[in-house]
């Protein structure tokens, strides 16, 4: 694992969500996650699969900022705002999106706890783990 990661990861556990959505859930701090999800993509586990995965990210105080990934043949971009008709959109807390990222956070224990929401096309979703790098959960 890369250093920067496992330092990712540290921080990460090691703080409290307002903390996480105040550093790392910055503006700033989620345009560097979001890119180092786009740089982690590999569109080969994708199955041929391209479009658009809308994450609407909330913050404490209720507003919510929305960000999407372009899945592409070759490659991934992560742009501030929203797709108009993502294949897939993913509903979760600043702090909890920064946790799944950090691999401190099971999507599956989220969802089923009702932390994250998904809706469009669930065949994606079983895919992202794949998709962008990380061990696939199946």
């Amino acid at each position: 694992m890369p250093l920067g990661e496992a330092l990712f990861q540290r921080y990460v556990r090691r703080s409290s969500d307002r903390r996480l959505e105040r550093t790392a859930g910055s503006p700033r701090g989620l345009r560097f996650v979001f890119a180092q999800m786009a740089r982690a993509y590999r569109p080969e586990r994708a199955d041929g699969w391209t479009g658009d995965i809308r994450y609407e990210l909330t913050r404490s105080d209720g507003t919510t900022h929305t960000w999407t990934v372009t899945c592409e043949p070759s490659a991934a971009h992560a742009r501030d705002s929203a797709a108009p008709q993502p294949d897939l959109t993913i509903k979760l807390s600043v702090a909890d999106f920064l946790r799944v990222a950090a691999g401190d956070l099971d999507p599956a224990k989220a969802l089923l706890s009702g932390r994250l929401d998904l809706e469009g096309d669930f065949t994606v979703a079983m895919r992202l783990a794949a998709m962008f790098g990380q061990p696939s959960p199946l």
